[in-house]
Protein backbone atom coordinates (compact mmCIF):
# COMPACT_ATOMS: atom_id res chain seq x y z
CA UNK A 1 0.00 0.00 0.00
CA UNK A 2 1.60 3.25 -0.91
CA UNK A 3 0.68 6.00 1.11
CA UNK A 4 2.29 9.17 2.88
CA UNK A 5 2.85 7.77 6.72
CA UNK A 6 1.98 9.82 9.89
CA UNK A 7 5.17 10.08 11.84
CA UNK A 8 4.40 9.45 14.85
CA UNK A 9 7.01 9.96 17.98
CA UNK A 10 5.31 7.73 20.38
CA UNK A 11 2.92 4.12 20.28
CA UNK A 12 1.78 2.12 22.66
CA UNK A 13 0.62 -1.53 22.13
CA UNK A 14 -1.37 -3.20 24.94
CA UNK A 15 -1.19 -6.83 25.26
CA UNK A 16 -0.45 -9.96 26.68
CA UNK A 17 0.34 -12.35 23.54
CA UNK A 18 3.76 -11.87 22.46
CA UNK A 19 3.21 -12.82 19.19
CA UNK A 20 0.48 -10.46 18.67
CA UNK A 21 2.63 -7.42 20.02
CA UNK A 22 5.23 -8.93 18.07
CA UNK A 23 3.30 -8.15 14.44
CA UNK A 24 1.75 -5.09 15.93
CA UNK A 25 4.82 -3.85 16.13
CA UNK A 26 6.35 -4.91 13.09
CA UNK A 27 3.05 -3.12 11.04
CA UNK A 28 3.98 0.20 12.95
CA UNK A 29 7.17 0.53 10.94
CA UNK A 30 5.84 2.01 8.07
CA UNK A 31 4.96 4.72 10.26
CA UNK A 32 8.33 5.13 11.25
CA UNK A 33 7.22 5.89 14.94
CA UNK A 34 10.37 7.00 17.31
CA UNK A 35 9.31 4.96 20.17
CA UNK A 36 7.55 1.82 20.58
CA UNK A 37 5.95 0.76 24.56
CA UNK A 38 4.60 -2.92 24.71
CA UNK A 39 2.64 -3.31 28.22
CA UNK A 40 1.13 -6.34 28.95
CA UNK A 41 -0.52 -4.89 32.39
CA UNK A 42 -3.58 -2.51 31.29
CA UNK A 43 -2.90 -0.65 34.34
CA UNK A 44 0.85 0.12 33.66
CA UNK A 45 0.33 1.12 30.21
CA UNK A 46 -2.31 4.07 31.65
CA UNK A 47 -0.11 5.20 34.19
CA UNK A 48 2.27 5.89 31.28
CA UNK A 49 -0.62 7.50 29.09
CA UNK A 50 -0.82 9.93 31.45
CA UNK A 51 3.17 10.98 32.11
CA UNK A 52 3.73 11.01 28.68
CA UNK A 53 2.85 11.94 25.40
CA UNK A 54 1.59 9.41 22.80
CA UNK A 55 -0.15 9.08 19.51
CA UNK A 56 -1.33 6.08 19.37
CA UNK A 57 -2.80 3.08 21.25
CA UNK A 58 -2.90 0.05 20.20
CA UNK A 59 -5.27 -2.77 22.38
CA UNK A 60 -5.46 -6.44 22.06
CA UNK A 61 -7.97 -8.15 23.61
CA UNK A 62 -5.81 -9.95 25.73
CA UNK A 63 -4.39 -7.50 28.98
CA UNK A 64 -3.33 -9.52 31.96
CA UNK A 65 -5.32 -7.11 34.41
CA UNK A 66 -8.29 -6.13 32.79
CA UNK A 67 -10.55 -6.64 29.61
CA UNK A 68 -10.41 -4.66 26.28
CA UNK A 69 -13.53 -2.93 27.14
CA UNK A 70 -12.34 -2.23 30.99
CA UNK A 71 -8.81 -0.74 29.49
CA UNK A 72 -11.05 1.64 26.81
CA UNK A 73 -13.27 2.92 29.39
CA UNK A 74 -10.87 3.89 31.95
CA UNK A 75 -9.13 6.07 29.22
CA UNK A 76 -11.73 7.69 27.71
CA UNK A 77 -12.86 8.83 31.67
CA UNK A 78 -9.25 10.46 32.17
CA UNK A 79 -9.46 13.80 30.57
CA UNK A 80 -5.88 13.99 30.13
CA UNK A 81 -6.19 11.24 27.39
CA UNK A 82 -9.60 12.14 25.32
CA UNK A 83 -7.71 13.07 22.22
CA UNK A 84 -5.44 10.17 22.04
CA UNK A 85 -6.58 7.54 19.84
CA UNK A 86 -7.04 3.53 20.72
CA UNK A 87 -7.34 1.49 18.14
CA UNK A 88 -8.38 -1.90 19.24
CA UNK A 89 -6.63 -4.69 17.48
CA UNK A 90 -8.56 -8.25 18.04
CA UNK A 91 -9.72 -11.18 16.62
CA UNK A 92 -13.12 -10.93 18.09
CA UNK A 93 -15.49 -10.73 15.50
CA UNK A 94 -18.10 -10.80 17.52
CA UNK A 95 -21.12 -7.72 16.58
CA UNK A 96 -21.93 -7.46 20.49
CA UNK A 97 -17.88 -6.67 20.77
CA UNK A 98 -17.70 -4.14 18.01
CA UNK A 99 -20.69 -1.99 19.64
CA UNK A 100 -19.49 -1.84 22.86
CA UNK A 101 -15.88 -0.43 21.37
CA UNK A 102 -17.81 1.75 19.85
CA UNK A 103 -20.05 2.82 22.67
CA UNK A 104 -17.03 3.50 24.25
CA UNK A 105 -15.34 5.41 22.20
CA UNK A 106 -12.72 3.32 19.93
CA UNK A 107 -11.07 5.16 17.09
CA UNK A 108 -10.78 2.00 15.09
CA UNK A 109 -11.09 -1.74 15.21
CA UNK A 110 -8.61 -4.04 13.64
CA UNK A 111 -9.55 -7.59 13.19
CA UNK A 112 -6.42 -10.51 13.35
CA UNK A 113 -5.88 -11.59 11.23
CA UNK A 114 -5.55 -8.30 9.17
CA UNK A 115 -3.66 -7.47 6.19
CA UNK A 116 -0.73 -4.45 5.92
CA UNK A 117 -3.37 -2.58 3.58
CA UNK A 118 -6.21 -2.49 6.50
CA UNK A 119 -3.75 -2.11 9.28
CA UNK A 120 -2.23 0.73 7.93
CA UNK A 121 -6.02 2.06 6.82
CA UNK A 122 -7.21 2.18 9.84
CA UNK A 123 -4.20 3.46 12.15
CA UNK A 124 -4.28 6.20 9.68
CA UNK A 125 -8.48 6.53 9.80
CA UNK A 126 -7.84 6.73 14.26
CA UNK A 127 -5.53 9.05 13.56
CA UNK A 128 -7.31 11.72 11.22
CA UNK A 129 -10.08 11.05 12.99
CA UNK A 130 -9.07 12.80 16.27
CA UNK A 131 -7.35 15.41 14.01
CA UNK A 132 -10.67 16.83 12.29
CA UNK A 133 -11.01 20.51 14.01
CA UNK A 134 -7.39 21.20 13.29
CA UNK A 135 -8.35 24.06 11.78
CA UNK A 136 -10.90 25.60 14.31
CA UNK A 137 -8.40 25.05 17.42
CA UNK A 138 -6.09 27.10 15.56
CA UNK A 139 -8.92 29.56 15.04
CA UNK A 140 -9.59 29.31 18.84
CA UNK A 141 -5.94 29.77 19.63
CA UNK A 142 -5.75 33.05 17.34
CA UNK A 143 -9.05 33.93 19.33
CA UNK A 144 -7.68 33.40 22.30
CA UNK A 145 -4.59 35.94 21.08
CA UNK A 146 -6.72 38.49 20.26
CA UNK A 147 -7.82 38.87 23.60
CA UNK A 148 -4.56 38.42 25.20
CA UNK A 149 -3.49 41.87 22.80
CA UNK A 150 -7.14 43.64 23.93
CA UNK A 151 -8.67 42.99 20.78
CA UNK A 152 -11.52 41.87 22.12
CA UNK A 153 -14.42 43.13 19.33
CA UNK A 154 -12.04 40.72 16.69
CA UNK A 155 -12.12 37.81 19.14
CA UNK A 156 -15.73 38.04 19.90
CA UNK A 157 -16.02 37.96 16.05
CA UNK A 158 -13.82 35.08 15.48
CA UNK A 159 -15.46 32.58 18.09
CA UNK A 160 -18.85 33.71 16.43
CA UNK A 161 -17.26 32.49 13.22
CA UNK A 162 -16.33 29.48 14.56
CA UNK A 163 -20.33 28.61 16.34
CA UNK A 164 -22.10 29.88 13.21
CA UNK A 165 -22.20 25.77 12.34
CA UNK A 166 -23.73 24.76 15.55
CA UNK A 167 -25.59 22.00 14.18
CA UNK A 168 -22.39 19.75 12.76
CA UNK A 169 -22.43 18.03 15.84
CA UNK A 170 -25.64 16.73 16.01
CA UNK A 171 -25.51 16.03 12.10
CA UNK A 172 -22.75 13.97 12.51
CA UNK A 173 -23.97 11.94 15.45
CA UNK A 174 -26.92 10.94 13.75
CA UNK A 175 -24.51 9.61 10.59
CA UNK A 176 -22.96 7.79 13.06
CA UNK A 177 -26.59 5.93 14.09
CA UNK A 178 -27.48 5.31 10.60
CA UNK A 179 -23.95 4.11 9.72
CA UNK A 180 -24.25 1.70 13.00
CA UNK A 181 -28.07 0.39 11.42
CA UNK A 182 -26.25 -0.82 8.07
CA UNK A 183 -23.50 -2.32 10.38
CA UNK A 184 -20.87 0.67 8.74
CA UNK A 185 -19.12 0.05 11.98
CA UNK A 186 -16.09 1.81 10.35
CA UNK A 187 -17.88 4.73 9.30
CA UNK A 188 -19.92 4.70 12.27
CA UNK A 189 -16.41 5.68 14.64
CA UNK A 190 -15.66 8.26 12.52
CA UNK A 191 -19.16 10.09 12.45
CA UNK A 192 -19.36 9.77 16.27
CA UNK A 193 -15.48 10.91 16.61
CA UNK A 194 -16.47 14.10 14.76
CA UNK A 195 -19.37 14.66 16.41
CA UNK A 196 -17.65 14.69 19.85
CA UNK A 197 -14.82 16.52 18.45
CA UNK A 198 -16.75 19.70 17.31
CA UNK A 199 -19.47 19.74 19.98
CA UNK A 200 -15.91 20.28 22.66
CA UNK A 201 -15.19 22.95 20.17
CA UNK A 202 -18.53 24.72 20.17
CA UNK A 203 -17.99 24.43 24.42
CA UNK A 204 -14.36 26.37 24.54
CA UNK A 205 -15.89 29.07 21.66
CA UNK A 206 -18.84 29.88 24.21
CA UNK A 207 -16.76 30.23 27.01
CA UNK A 208 -14.01 32.62 25.05
CA UNK A 209 -16.94 34.68 24.09
CA UNK A 210 -17.83 34.72 27.58
CA UNK A 211 -14.53 35.40 28.52
CA UNK A 212 -14.47 38.03 26.19
CA UNK A 213 -17.68 39.90 27.03
CA UNK A 214 -16.62 39.90 31.05
CA UNK A 215 -12.86 41.80 29.51
CA UNK A 216 -15.25 44.24 27.56
CA UNK A 217 -17.55 44.74 31.24
CA UNK A 218 -20.82 43.33 29.16
CA UNK A 219 -21.64 41.03 32.21
CA UNK A 220 -25.18 40.07 30.91
CA UNK A 221 -23.43 38.82 27.68
CA UNK A 222 -20.74 37.42 29.46
CA UNK A 223 -23.74 34.93 31.55
CA UNK A 224 -25.72 34.56 28.91
CA UNK A 225 -22.74 32.30 26.77
CA UNK A 226 -21.09 31.07 29.88
CA UNK A 227 -24.93 29.49 29.80
CA UNK A 228 -25.02 28.32 26.29
CA UNK A 229 -21.55 26.69 26.76
CA UNK A 230 -23.24 24.50 30.19
CA UNK A 231 -25.61 23.89 27.70
CA UNK A 232 -23.29 22.27 24.80
CA UNK A 233 -22.05 20.28 27.47
CA UNK A 234 -25.00 19.08 28.76
CA UNK A 235 -25.81 18.26 24.94
CA UNK A 236 -23.04 16.61 24.90
CA UNK A 237 -23.66 14.29 27.78
CA UNK A 238 -27.11 13.61 26.20
CA UNK A 239 -25.76 12.67 23.20
CA UNK A 240 -23.52 9.83 24.83
CA UNK A 241 -25.99 8.88 26.33
CA UNK A 242 -28.57 7.85 23.94
CA UNK A 243 -26.00 6.77 21.52
CA UNK A 244 -25.00 4.24 24.13
CA UNK A 245 -29.00 3.14 24.76
CA UNK A 246 -29.03 3.22 20.75
CA UNK A 247 -25.88 0.54 20.86
CA UNK A 248 -28.36 -1.35 23.82
CA UNK A 249 -31.17 -1.85 21.46
CA UNK A 250 -28.90 -2.74 18.44
CA UNK A 251 -27.74 -5.31 20.58
CA UNK A 252 -30.46 -6.79 22.47
CA UNK A 253 -33.27 -6.00 19.68
CA UNK A 254 -31.60 -6.85 16.34
CA UNK A 255 -34.58 -7.72 14.43
CA UNK A 256 -36.12 -3.99 15.58
CA UNK A 257 -37.22 -3.02 11.72
CA UNK A 258 -36.34 0.83 13.01
CA UNK A 259 -34.27 1.14 16.11
CA UNK A 260 -34.63 4.78 15.78
CA UNK A 261 -38.26 4.42 16.77
CA UNK A 262 -37.39 2.26 19.74
CA UNK A 263 -35.12 4.51 20.91
CA UNK A 264 -37.32 7.69 20.91
CA UNK A 265 -40.08 5.14 23.07
CA UNK A 266 -37.84 4.99 25.46
CA UNK A 267 -36.45 8.71 25.46
CA UNK A 268 -40.14 9.76 25.74
CA UNK A 269 -40.63 7.43 28.72
CA UNK A 270 -37.41 8.43 30.43
CA UNK A 271 -39.08 12.09 30.45
CA UNK A 272 -37.04 13.47 27.64
CA UNK A 273 -39.36 14.65 25.20
CA UNK A 274 -37.06 16.70 22.97
CA UNK A 275 -34.72 13.82 22.50
CA UNK A 276 -37.67 11.91 21.62
CA UNK A 277 -39.04 13.70 19.19
CA UNK A 278 -35.48 13.96 17.23
CA UNK A 279 -34.73 10.42 17.37
CA UNK A 280 -38.73 9.80 16.07
CA UNK A 281 -37.66 11.99 12.81
CA UNK A 282 -34.47 10.39 12.16
CA UNK A 283 -36.84 7.74 12.43
CA UNK A 284 -38.76 8.80 9.22
CA UNK A 285 -35.63 8.85 7.34
CA UNK A 286 -35.64 5.07 7.24
CA UNK A 287 -39.24 4.17 7.19
CA UNK A 288 -41.24 7.28 5.93
CA UNK A 289 -44.40 5.53 5.60
CA UNK A 290 -44.89 3.80 8.80
CA UNK A 291 -48.09 5.07 10.75
CA UNK A 292 -46.50 4.19 14.27
CA UNK A 293 -43.83 6.57 13.76
CA UNK A 294 -46.43 9.24 12.69
CA UNK A 295 -48.44 8.05 16.02
CA UNK A 296 -45.42 8.73 18.01
CA UNK A 297 -44.33 11.95 17.02
CA UNK A 298 -47.58 12.89 17.72
CA UNK A 299 -48.08 12.00 21.27
CA UNK A 300 -44.85 13.81 21.67
CA UNK A 301 -45.83 16.88 20.40
CA UNK A 302 -49.12 16.81 22.53
CA UNK A 303 -46.92 16.08 25.71
CA UNK A 304 -44.93 19.09 24.66
CA UNK A 305 -48.23 21.10 24.75
CA UNK A 306 -47.71 22.07 20.77
CA UNK A 307 -51.29 20.63 20.11
CA UNK A 308 -51.00 21.82 16.39
CA UNK A 309 -48.13 19.76 15.23
CA UNK A 310 -49.68 16.85 17.13
CA UNK A 311 -52.67 17.42 14.96
CA UNK A 312 -50.65 17.19 11.92
CA UNK A 313 -48.97 13.90 12.55
CA UNK A 314 -52.17 12.09 13.96
CA UNK A 315 -53.62 12.67 10.58
CA UNK A 316 -50.48 11.61 8.88
CA UNK A 317 -50.77 8.15 10.76
CA UNK A 318 -54.36 8.07 10.06
CA UNK A 319 -53.81 8.95 6.60
CA UNK A 320 -51.37 6.14 5.78
CA UNK A 321 -53.54 3.51 8.30
CA UNK A 322 -57.35 4.61 8.07
CA UNK A 323 -57.65 1.84 10.96
CA UNK A 324 -55.23 1.85 13.22
CA UNK A 325 -57.53 2.38 16.18
CA UNK A 326 -54.28 3.74 18.72
CA UNK A 327 -54.34 7.11 16.11
CA UNK A 328 -58.62 7.17 15.53
CA UNK A 329 -58.27 7.35 19.98
CA UNK A 330 -55.34 10.38 19.93
CA UNK A 331 -57.43 11.95 17.31
CA UNK A 332 -60.84 11.90 19.38
CA UNK A 333 -58.60 12.87 22.20
CA UNK A 334 -57.02 15.72 19.78
CA UNK A 335 -60.59 17.03 18.02
CA UNK A 336 -63.00 15.84 20.39
CA UNK A 337 -64.77 14.03 17.15
CA UNK A 338 -64.42 11.01 15.13
CA UNK A 339 -61.87 10.67 12.72
CA UNK A 340 -64.08 11.27 9.64
CA UNK A 341 -63.12 8.11 7.28
CA UNK A 342 -64.28 5.17 8.88
CA UNK A 343 -62.24 2.04 10.35
CA UNK A 344 -60.69 -0.76 7.71
CA UNK A 345 -60.65 1.63 4.82
CA UNK A 346 -57.31 2.22 2.36
CA UNK A 347 -54.99 -0.74 1.76
CA UNK A 348 -54.40 -3.18 3.87
CA UNK A 349 -50.26 -3.18 5.31
CA UNK A 350 -48.57 -6.08 6.72
CA UNK A 351 -48.25 -6.18 9.86
CA UNK A 352 -45.29 -5.73 11.39
CA UNK A 353 -43.85 -5.80 15.37
CA UNK A 354 -43.07 -1.61 16.01
CA UNK A 355 -42.53 0.14 18.73
CA UNK A 356 -45.25 2.27 19.93
CA UNK A 357 -45.47 5.28 21.86
CA UNK A 358 -48.91 3.96 24.28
Amino acid sequence: MEFSPILFDTVVIVSKNEDNARRDRRSLASFRPQRVEVFTSGQKALAFLTANHVDMVLVDSNIEDMDAMQFLRAARRDLRLRDVPVVMVTANTSREQVLDAIAQGCAGYILRPYSEDTFAKHVLRGCQVERVTEIERQQIADAKDMMAAGNFDDAIEAFEEIISEQSQAQKYYDMGCRCLVRQKFGQAIIAFKKAIKINDLFAEAYKGLADAYKAKGELDEFKRYLQKAAEVHAQFNRLEETKELFIEILKYDPLSPNPFNSLGVKLRKSGDLAGALHAYTQALTLTPEDENIHFNISKAYYFMGNVESAKVNVEKALELSPGFEEGRKLYRKLYNREYPRPAGTGSPKPAVAMARDD
